[in-house]
C-alpha cells in the first residue's frame, strides 16, 4: 500500500511540474500556437481551414494566389464584401487576389449573376459597379431573371448600355461563365463566401469563427505560404 501511495504522489508531482513548465513557456512566448491552428489541429479538415488534396495549380506560381468564391445572391457575401475590399487594400505585392463568381447548375440565377460579373470585369468597370450589384439584389430586390431588369439596372447606374449589351451577349462572356462553372466544380465550392489560398487551403467565415476571424486565418496562411517559398 505504501509503495502504491508513493507512486501516486510521484505521478502527481510529475504532472504538476509539466503543467508549470507549459504555463511558464506560454507566458514567456516560448510555446505559443495561434488559436486558429489549435482549432484546426493537423492543418484542418474541420477546423479553421481545410487542406485541398490534391492541391490545384495556381495561375502565377510567383505569387501567393487568393481567390474569393462568391455569389451576388448570397447575403453573407454582400455583408462581408466591404471587409474584403478593406483587407485587399492591405495585401503585399506578392499576393494576387481575385474574385470568382460561382455557377451552380442547380440554381439558374447563379449563371445569370456570373454573366453580369464577367461582363463588368471584361469592360474594366467591375470595381466601380460591383457593390451596386449586391445592392440591386439585396436592397432594391431586383430580380435579374425578369426580362429587361438587367438593362434597367445598367441604365440606372450610368453604364454604356450599348457596350454592355454587346459584351454581355457575346460568346466570350458565355465562355467566362463556363470557366467559372469549371472552377466552381474543380474547387468543390458548395458554400459561399469561400476563400482559396494558393490552391492548397480553403477557409470561410463560419469555419474560421466569424467574419473578422476569417481574415486573420487568411493572413496566417499567406504568411505560411510566404515562409514555405523562402525555405525552398
Amino acid at each position: 500500500m505504501q509503495s502504491s501511495s508513493t507512486e501516486t504522489l510521484h505521478v502527481r508531482d510529475t504532472m504538476n511540474h509539466l503543467r508549470r513548465t507549459i504555463t511558464t513557456s506560454i507566458s514567456l512566448g516560448l510555446f505559443s500556437v495561434p488559436h486558429w491552428v489549435q482549432a484546426a489541429g493537423d492543418h484542418g479538415t474541420e477546423g479553421a481551414f481545410s487542406r485541398i488534396s490534391p492541391s490545384i495549380p495556381t495561375t502565377d506560381p510567383s505569387k501567393i494566389e487568393v481567390i474569393e468564391f462568391f455569389w451576388y445572391g448570397c447575403p453573407h457575401c454582400a455583408k462581408i464584401d466591404p471587409m474584403v475590399d478593406a483587407w485587399e487594400k492591405k495585401l503585399s505585392a506578392d499576393v494576387a487576389f481575385r474574385r470568382e463568381h460561382i455557377v451552380w447548375d442547380s440554381r439558374k440565377e447563379t449563371s445569370i449573376h456570373a454573366q453580369i460579373f464577367a461582363t463588368l470585369r471584361a469592360m474594366g468597370i467591375l470595381p466601380r459597379h460591383h457593390p451596386a450589384v449586391f445592392e440591386a439584389l439585396h436592397k432594391d430586390r431586383i430580380n435579374f431573371r425578369e426580362e429587361g431588369s438587367i438593362k434597367n439596372w445598367v441604365d440606372k447606374n450610368g453604364i454604356d448600355s450599348k457596350a454592355f449589351d454587346s459584351m454581355h451577349k457575346s460568346f466570350g462572356m458565355q465562355a467566362q461563365v463556363n470557366k467559372m462553372r469549371s472552377l466552381t466544380n474543380a474547387y468543390k465550392i458548395d458554400g459561399v463566401p469561400k476563400f482559396i489560398i494558393n490552391g492548397q487551403f480553403s477557409t470561410e467565415p463560419h469555419q474560421a469563427g466569424g467574419e473578422a476571424q476569417v481574415f486573420e486565418v487568411l493572413n496566417q496562411l499567406i504568411d505560411q505560404q510566404r515562409s514555405t517559398v523562402k525555405r525552398q
